[in-house]
Parts: structure tokens; C-alpha cells; sequence
């Protein structure tokens, strides 16, 4: 399911896997309960676990062409996935995972859920790459398998995406957004791209957020998949981006234009123009965000995010 084409196949897939998701029941929210979760400081986001997870030792998927996983694959998705149903249910309750061979280190789990006509898709990404000074290593790896290691931290991205359409093997985005390059810059070998989706991550985030209010490194709506996505991790539903969209699509011109000139700021006259037609309602889930930042056990600087 990755890359950054519209269309997102979702054929390859397994039965007995399927199973364990459609019986993980989410835990029952307690009154007053707070998400909390992490980035770490090169931003990746993660929930610390109270068990640690003990990830198998996955092979090696050498062909990109080949369409199904590797032999012993679908066991080890099996065990993650049996997993987090009885310790992260609230992650992947009614998901189906699909078997995508450019990714096979963050399996892909999905549904699609349905908001006033619209249909949205809820992904989430399990990152099983070892972080060998965040884990214990039970089984080093080889040329054909990765590392077999226990750690309690949970790698993921969640989000939500609008949908344009979807069959029984396929989920096509609403794409709304065009490409996003703005150039290069460097010399020689120190040619870099520049890119302005850190720049629109900011501008979605900060008309949403109440005026003020410190986030980074979180953003919790953002263009991904050249969709405006949410960050779906502590919502229910996409009620919220369902409403979001029509005040952020329809600007998207003057958007894009402006940051092809210019980084993000807010006291960008377009920025503050939109900010001022912006429902605060909307902003009311995250007007009790608070993101703490510490170190860690070695000096790593870390994020803990509140709402």
C-alpha cells in the first residue's frame, strides 16, 4: 500500500490474520481518559507498551514484483497481530491487513469508514525495523531475516485518507493535492530536493490548533499521500477531517502558491485571512494538547504528546 499513486490494491491478503482483527475488541474508554503517546527526536511517533512485544525474525522479500509475501511471513504477522489485539486493540480493531512487497517491514492494516456520504480510509503502519538501542536482540539477522528482538516501544503511523472510490481489491484516494517539489539546491554530490510538505504540514496544523498553542512535533492534520489527512491516533471517527477539508480544499491554490515562494509563517496575511473563517469549534478536540519535551536514558531527546 505504499508509494504515492492513487490507487492502493488491496488483494493480497490472509484469512486467519483477518480473523484475529475482526475479533479485537477496543478497550472501553474510561471518563476523563487522556491520549498520550511519543515522538522520538528524529519525529517518528510511538506508544510505549506495558508488555514487550517480541517481533519474530521476518525473511527477506527480494522480489518487489512478486504480489505474495514470503514463506514464514504471514506466521510472523500473525503473532504481531495477535499481539496487538490484546494489548493495543484501540490500534487495529476491525482492520484487514494487506500484504504490500515495498513495505514489508511496516505491514499495512486498514478499514474504510463512512462519514455523511463520504467514505474515509483509517491505515495505520506497524514499524518493525529493529532500533537496536531501544531493543533486546533475541536472534541476530542474516543476509535473508532480519533481526528477531523484543522491545517496548511501538513504532506506527495511523491516519486517515479521503476516498474517491474503492472495489473489493482496490481504495482510491482523494488526491487533492499536486506535487509538492519546489527544486534543488547544493552542488555536485551535495544536490538535495526541497520539498514543502513540512511547510504545509504547518499551515493545515496551525489553522486547525487554538491560536498559540505549541505542537511540534506533531501535526495532526497534514498532507500525506497527497490527500489532507489527519493523524487518526486518539480520534474515533473522521468527523473531524470530514469537516476540516472543505476550509483547507478550498484554499488549496492560494496555499500551495504562496509556499512555493515562501515557508510557512503566521503572519502570512493569507495564512491569517483563512485562520479568521476558521470555526474555532473545530479546533476544540486538541485545546487541552500539551507536548512535553525530556530525554531519555540516553540523552535523546524525546515528545510526549497530550490531549
Amino acid at each position: 500500500m505504499g508509494g504515492n499513486t492513487s490507487k492502493r490494491t488491496t488483494s493480497s491478503t490472509d484469512s486467519a490474520i483477518n480473523s484475529v482483527l475482526r475479533n479485537a475488541k477496543p478497550l472501553q474508554p474510561q471518563e476523563n481518559d487522556t491520549t498520550v503517546f511519543y515522538f522520538n527526536q528524529g519525529e517518528d511517533q510511538f506508544i510505549l507498551l506495558d508488555t514487550p512485544l517480541q517481533v519474530l525474525a521476518l525473511p527477506i522479500h527480494h522480489n518487489l514484483d512478486n504480489p505474495q509475501p514470503p514463506k514464514g511471513y504471514r506466521e510472523a504477522i500473525h503473532d504481531l497481530v495477535s499481539f496487538l489485539a490484546k494489548h493495543t486493540p484501540q490500534l487495529i480493531t476491525q482492520t484487514r491487513w494487506t500484504f504490500d512487497p515495498r513495505t514489508i517491514h511496516t505491514p499495512t492494516f486498514y478499514r474504510v469508514e463512512e462519514y455523511e456520504g463520504q467514505a474515509y480510509l483509517y491505515m495505520v503502519l506497524i514499524d518493525l525495523t529493529c532500533r537496536a538501542l531501544e531493543a533486546e536482540i533475541i536472534e541476530p539477522g542474516t543476509n535473508d531475516r532480519t533481526h528477531a528482538y523484543r522491545t517496548n516501544k511501538l513504532y506506527f503511523e495511523c491516519d486517515y485518507f479521503p476516498l474517491n472510490g474503492l472495489d473489493p481489491d482496490s481504495l482510491v484516494l482523494n488526491q487533492t493535492i499536486p506535487v509538492t517539489w519546489k527544486g534543488e539546491s547544493g552542488e555536485g554530490y551535495m544536490v538535495h530536493g526541497i520539498w514543502m510538505d513540512s511547510d504545509i504540514n504547518k499551515f493545515f496544523t496551525k489553522l486547525v490548533l487554538p491560536t498559540g498553542k505549541r505542537n511540534h512535533p506533531y501535526y495532526p492534520i497534514t498532507c500525506k499521500q497527497h490527500c489532507v489527512s489527519m493523524n487518526a491516533y486518539g480520534m474515533d471517527s473522521p468527523a473531524l477531517l470530514h469537516k476540516i477539508r472543505p476550509f483547507i480544499e478550498g484554499n488549496l491554490d492560494r496555499i500551495l502558491q504562496e509556499l512555493q515562494h515562501s515557508p510557512f509563517s503566521e503572519t502570512s496575511l493569507l495564512y491569517n485571512e483563512i485562520k479568521a473563517s476558521f470555526p474555532d469549534k473545530l479546533g476544540k478536540r486538541w485545546e487541552n494538547l500539551n507536548v512535553i519535551p525530556s530525554l531519555n536514558e540516553r540523552d535523546e531527546k524525546e515528545y510526549s504528546i497530550e490531549f
